[in-house]
């Protein structure tokens, strides 16, 4: 009785316009639609890690967006360990597994920055993974900045549950690391071109990484050409705008990527559009399908 009280209180808390019910609940979870079992929330989490994914995260009750990629937290060696000749705890650890321990979630800082400052200030902490099915939303709090390696994160509580919103966003495919893609950007505005790579793409849109790397001089709205090349070869051409420009950080560090909304000027174009982000959805779940043979994890929804 205790966990349910506890179960409805944070889930009302976090989602209060669904104004849930111990008898929707109860459906919720019968369903699926709301997940309250520690391994299949690891599970999920994992999934993420695994396929780096770039996660929304929201503070309290701000609607502005935050982004992130959640972390692995492998076991930090003892002196003993540093000094001997092979280390037996990370040869046995396996990427991810310290999820299943369901204590924390590591997290990258949040991007745009000004969000490192506000999570201290609103510990409450939606992680949202997108699925090609349904957005997973996870309840959590924020604990602590501290490093990993020396590296700078975000320490956050293990969820105390998530749900499953389905038909939540677009699903956009991520581009698998054998396929690549050149793509040729032509600014309408000053008609200077340069060359750069998507990072995901769906029917309407797609994200490309910014060649300036840690600076962008793209404008909001601003019209651009693209021309799309898989071995020197134009698969599609057409016209797009810019959406967003966010700066990103990964184990590279910084990066700005630009996100776009194709300009479909035909049923012809967006059936081209749609035939190769159909390709890269099935090369995707080839990788995939080997990322979970690797690590076994359920990555069968992603």
């Amino acid at each position: 009785m205790e966990d349910n009280l506890k179960l409805k209180e944070t889930l009302n808390s976090f989602f209060p316009e669904a104004n849930y019910s111990e008898k929707s609940i109860a459906s919720g979870l019968e369903s699926g639609d709301i997940i309250n079992s520690t391994a299949s929330l690891a599970n999920c989490l994992q999934s993420a890690l695994h396929d780096e994914s770039l996660v929304e995260v929201e503070l309290g009750g701000l609607t502005r967006l935050f982004f992130c990629r959640i972390l692995d937290h492998p076991p930090e060696l003892q002196e003993e360990e540093m000094d001997s000749d092979m280390d037996l705890s990370e040869e046995e650890y396996v990427k991810g597994a310290y999820l299943s321990q369901s204590d924390h979630v590591i997290i990258t800082p949040l991007e745009p920055a000004i969000g490192n400052c506000t999570i201290c200030s609103t510990p409450q902490v939606l992680i949202r993974i997108l699925t090609s099915r349904a957005a997973i939303e996870f309840c959590c709090f924020f604990h602590e900045k501290t490093r990993i390696k020396n590296m700078p994160v975000l320490s956050c509580s293990f969820p105390i549950v998530a749900r499953q919103v389905k038909g939540a966003r677009e699903y956009r495919a991520k581009i698998p690391k054998e396929m690549q893609f050149d793509v040729q950007v032509t600014r309408t505005t000053t008609n200077d071109t340069f060359s750069t790579r998507p990072m995901d793409m769906s029917i309407n849109g797609a994200c490309f990484y910014d060649p300036a790397e840690k600076k962008s001089d793209l404008q909001l709205d601003e019209t651009i050409q693209l021309k799309i090349l898989a071995n020197n070869e134009t698969i599609v051409s057409l016209d797009a705008h810019i959406r967003h420009i966010t700066r990103l950080r990964d184990a590279k560090g910084l990066q700005y990527v630009f996100g776009v909304q194709f300009d479909l000027a035909s049923q012809e174009l967006a059936t081209d559009i749609e035939k190769l982000v159909a390709g890269i959805q099935r090369m995707r779940l080839r990788e995939l399908s080997d990322i979970a043979d690797e690590f076994g994890v359920d990555l069968g929804q992603w």
